[in-house]
C-alpha cells in the first residue's frame, strides 16, 4: 500500500469537522509546495513554524487582567424597580463598568445579578488568573460559599424543607462561579465589604445600581477593548 493509499484509508474514518481541518492543512501543503519549488532554501522548519502560529483571538488577548470585581444591587420598594452595578478593576488601573435594571424585583436578586455579570465578564475574557469579588451582601457571599452545597444536596430546599428563594439566579450564579474556578484554576475569592463606608469600588457600584433602579441616565466607564467583547 502506498503512502497516499494509506492516507485515503485513514481519512475515511475521520469526523467531518476534523476532516475540514485536514483539508485546510492539505491545501496549505499544496500552496507551500508551489512556493518551495521557486525557493529551494525553504525547508521543513519553515512549514512547522507557519502551521504552529497562534491565530489572533482579538480584544481579549490585549486586555489587562481583572484583579478585582465590585458588585452591588439596589431596589426601590423591595420588591419594586431595581438596578445592579458591577465594576471591573484591571491591573493597569483602568476600569470597566456594567449596569442593568428590572422593573419588578428585589434587592437580593439585584445583588446576585451584579455578581453574575462580573463573573460572566471574567469568563468572556478567557482570563486564567484568580480574581477577588467584593460584595456588600452577606446573603450573596454566604449563599455561594456556604449554603449552596446543602441546597443542592437537598434538591434546592432549605434546612427547613422549604423551596430556596431565587433558585433560578442561584443556579446561574453557581454555574458561572464553577466555570470561573475551572478557567482560572482557583476558586473565586468572595469578600464581604460593608456598604456605605467610603469604599470606592462599593460606592461606585451603589451609585450605578441606584441610578438604574430609578431609571436614570448613567454614564458608565467603558474599556474600549472590553466593549469589543460585548462585556
Amino acid at each position: 500500500m502506498t503512502l497516499k493509499d494509506q492516507l485515503i484509508q485513514e481519512i475515511e474514518g475521520v469526523a467531518d469537522p476534523v476532516l475540514g481541518q485536514v483539508l485546510d492543512f492539505l491545501q496549505f501543503l499544496k500552496t507551500k509546495q508551489g512556493s518551495t519549488s521557486s525557493h529551494p532554501e525553504a525547508g521543513p522548519s519553515e512549514v512547522a513554524t507557519k502551521t504552529a502560529t497562534t491565530p489572533d483571538t482579538g480584544a481579549a488577548d490585549s486586555l489587562p487582567a481583572i484583579h478585582a470585581i465590585y458588585t452591588d444591587g439596589a431596589c426601590s420598594g423591595n420588591p419594586g424597580p431595581g438596578g445592579w452595578g458591577t465594576v471591573l478593576y484591571f491591573t493597569d488601573g483602568s476600569v470597566h463598568e456594567l449596569g442593568g435594571r428590572a422593573t419588578q424585583t428585589t434587592n437580593n436578586r439585584m445583588e446576585m445579578q451584579a455578581a453574575i455579570a462580573g463573573l460572566q465578564a471574567l469568563i468572556a475574557m478567557g482570563q486564567t488568573t484568580p480574581v477577588e469579588l467584593f460584595t456588600d451582601s452577606e446573603y450573596v457571599k454566604k449563599g455561594i460559599t456556604q449554603w449552596i452545597s446543602g441546597w443542592k444536596r437537598r434538591d434546592w430546599q432549605t434546612s427547613a424543607k422549604k423551596p430556596v428563594l431565587n433558585k433560578d439566579l442561584w443556579q446561574e450564579l453557581d454555574a458561572v462561579n464553577q466555570a470561573a474556578k475551572q478557567q482560572t484554576g482557583a476558586p473565586i475569592q468572595w469578600t464581604y465589604v460593608r456598604g456605605h463606608t467610603g469604599n470606592v469600588g462599593n460606592e461606585r457600584c451603589d451609585e450605578i445600581a441606584r441610578a438604574f433602579s430609578q431609571n436614570q441616565t448613567m454614564a458608565l466607564q467603558r474599556h474600549p477593548k472590553a466593549a469589543d467583547l460585548a462585556i
